[in-house]
């Protein structure tokens, strides 16, 4: 039996052994690879930054506690220093108004290549939704009045790293978490403008950093 058999049946006596051996022979190639892929990824060196938002449309029917909304916002991700393509995918983004989630909206999936330093996604949510309990209520009417709203937005998604500028072979990347804290005044549109309690308030948006989890 030649080197490669050796590898895989030192113990030539013992099937078991033999086939235990390969088992630990894969692992630790597998773990040497996953190691490799790590240091040249560093998922730490992602940054999530919310670059823009527009609240066009933020009220509430006190009767009912239905919030009507209509928002987007722009987060860039950005990673330094890479060097590896990665697809993003399964991607899902939450709103949410004191702890309270309003709205969920799925995004499509897409890919960074390696060359990339910075990708725009932004994710849209308008509708209605019943809030519960008075707490956000009571939260709306101060907020309302002083012309600023407290919504975070959040997504998931999962990621997969190229290796080959095919994409033939890929690894399983790391699970990814935002969160974006975000303080917004109503922007209305012209066409409602005058109708709007909040249009004497400049909009400005300041960009903000969002929390990563892995």
């Amino acid at each position: 039996m030649g080197a490669g058999g050796e590898v895989c049946y030192p113990c030539r006596r013992s099937a078991v052994c033999g086939v235990a051996s390969c088992v630990v022979a894969g692992m630790g190639c597998v773990l040497v690879v996953a190691m490799v892929v790590y240091l040249m990824f560093r998922p730490n060196l992602l940054h999530a930054t919310a670059a823009g938002a527009e609240l066009s449309t933020f009220s509430l029917a006190l009767k009912e506690w239905t919030l009507s909304y209509n928002l987007s916002v722009g987060v860039d991700l950005t990673r330094h220093n890479a060097r590896l393509a990665l697809r993003y995918h399964s991607i899902a983004a939450d709103a949410y108004y004191h702890d309270q989630r309003f709205a969920h909206a799925l995004l499509p999936d897409f890919s960074q290549p390696a060359s990339t330093n910075t990708t725009r996604i932004t994710p849209s949510f308008q509708g209605r939704h019943q809030l519960l309990g008075g707490l956000a209520a009571a939260a709306f009417r101060r907020e309302d009045t002083e012309g600023i709203y407290s919504i975070h937005v959040t997504m998931a998604a999962k990621t997969e790293i190229k290796l080959t500028p095919s994409a033939i072979i890929r690894l399983p990347g790391p699970n990814i978490k935002l969160d974006c804290p975000l303080r917004l005044r109503l922007h209305p549109s012209p066409s409602n403008a005058t109708t709007t309690t909040n249009n004497h308030n400049p909009h400005h948006f300041h960009p903000t950093t969002c929390h990563i989890s892995y």
